[in-house]
């Protein structure tokens, strides 16, 4: 039984939960412990906190998620914080402790904390499979208001199918953070050394259409009345699907319009489909043929003008 209970109310953002020290900040790494959680954000979520005097026996089978690390507390409080959102603090009498963090999906979440040792290595001791790729604190430092870090992609080595990102974040008061970013499986990438405010993945997004689409090809038939007017809306129809990512394909397409059947197009079909309504509109039938499926599983990350599209992205602890 605990010697104690409470309950309290936490917000977070970007997917991550830190606890620390009461008088520290979550930027202050190393003295925080990371908390990943099922979704970006939430709020108004309900946390019950049990203090006990020795080790509590664990119950593996009724949580999604259970990790135990190490805490000392200096300031009388623990904080419980996140990037963008205000931190929630608990009177903690100062000392060394043990602490057990445990998840359901279903979003019930208990910390029990106890007197342990104040550096003994952090265990997973159950992990969903759904947290396993991300990009760590970056797009919390490069959000938060109250640290208004810039970041800038430093350098990349490459081994084989694996991209590592080399980050270098800077904010006020000379603070910098150095993360790496590990990319596997990575099938195209474009790295600049420009800086950058925001780190998103995408799932959808026009640099994954040459990998994750279906391919296929798109014939026509029939002369359009304004050549010149139709490439024009099939060029503005591709910039607007595929951007910079897909090469529009001219050579050729002026002399086989004029003889009045061929092909239009190849490649992803959600730009042929758009390259088809355009066509309609100019009074030009086409017919699309699917020729091969799109490659699942791949995601886009993008810092600026730098973007790398792979299959799992990690942080690399160092």
């Amino acid at each position: 039984m605990p010697a104690w209970t409470d309950e309290i109310e936490i917000a977070y953002d970007f997917g991550h939960l830190y606890v620390l020290d009461g008088a520290g900040h979550w930027s202050d790494a190393p003295a925080r412990v990371d908390l990943r959680m099922p979704h970006v954000g939430e709020f108004g979520v309900p946390v019950a906190i049990e203090g006990y005097n020795a080790k509590p026996a664990l119950d593996l089978a009724a949580w999604d998620h259970v990790a135990e690390f190490s805490l000392r507390v200096v300031s009388d409080s623990l904080a419980f914080a996140s990037g963008g959102v205000g931190a929630v603090r608990v009177g903690i009498a100062n000392g060394a402790y043990r602490a057990r963090w445990s998840a359901r999906r279903s979003g019930a979440y208990r910390f029990q904390l106890w007197p342990g040792p104040p550096a003994a290595p952090r265990a997973e001791l159950k992990r969903p499979a759904e947290l396993a790729g991300e990009l760590g604190d970056i797009p919390a430092l490069l959000h938060d208001e109250g640290v208004q870090a810039v970041g800038a992609v430093a350098g990349t080595r490459v081994r084989g199918d694996a991209l590592q990102l080399y980050v270098r974040l800077g904010a006020w008061k000379d603070r910098v953070w150095n993360r790496t970013l590990r990319c596997d499986g990575a099938v195209r990438w474009q790295a600049t050394s420009e800086a950058f405010t925001s780190a998103c993945l995408h799932a959808e997004h026009p640099g994954l259409l040459p990998y994750a689409d279906e391919r296929g090809g798109l014939s026509f038939n029939g002369v359009p009345p304004e050549p010149d007017r139709f490439v024009a809306a099939l060029r503005a129809a591709h910039h607007e699907e595929a951007g910079a990512h897909i090469a529009f394909e001219e050579g050729g397409l002026a002399e086989r319009l004029a003889v009045g059947y061929g092909r239009l197009a190849s490649g992803p079909v959600t730009l042929l489909r758009r390259y088809a309504h355009v066509a309609g509109d100019h009074g030009v039938a086409t017919n699309l043929t699917v020729t091969g499926p799109g490659r699942g599983g791949l995601t886009l990350l993008e810092l600026g003008d730098t973007y790398v599209v792979a299959e799992r992205f990690s942080i690399v602890e160092t």
